[in-house]
């Protein structure tokens, strides 16, 4: 073994430690006693009122998105995939028909999907301001209503 001075990341071990100091929560004031049940924890930042904004200066979408790239510029915000192959399996499964259990035939789909490609804040909030002008280029203003569908499974 080689002296501890010498020693490389790959041959120490990490040991868990606890870094921040309890308590972690504490009980909200101004809540009465229910039997059987406990009074409400909260986090110490949100001991007195719940957090309802994560800085002052936020106060709807848009301003979360400006300022994402204000604070973390070029760090990861977005990370998406490319499909690569769809791959599509016949199985036989077993179900209960009429309360006979039977075997009955089932396609299976797999997607293949590439490693993840990212976007900075900056970029994202780039391509978020270029479709507002697109949509404003369409018509869309304040009060303008919009409905956008993702069918996902």
């Amino acid at each position: 073994m080689l002296p501890p001075t010498k020693m490389s990341k790959k041959d120490s071990t990490l040991y868990p430690r606890m870094v921040k100091k309890p308590p972690f929560t504490v009980e909200a004031p101004g809540y009465a006693p229910v039997e059987g049940e406990t009074i409400p924890r909260r986090h110490l930042a949100a001991k007195d009122k719940l957090i309802e904004r994560p800085a002052e200066d936020v106060a709807t979408t848009y301003d979360i998105l400006r300022r994402g790239a204000r604070v973390f510029g070029n760090a990861k915000a977005v990370g998406t995939r490319k499909l690569i192959r769809t791959h599509v399996e016949n199985r036989k499964i077993k179900k209960v028909i009429d309360g006979v259990e039977q075997e009955v035939e089932r396609k299976w789909t797999y997607y293949e999907l590439s490693g993840y490609t990212y976007k900075s804040f900056i970029e994202y909030e780039q391509l978020a301001l270029q479709l507002g002008c697109g949509l404003r280029k369409l018509g869309l203003e304040k009060d303008s209503r919009i409905h956008l569908y993702g069918a996902t499974r």
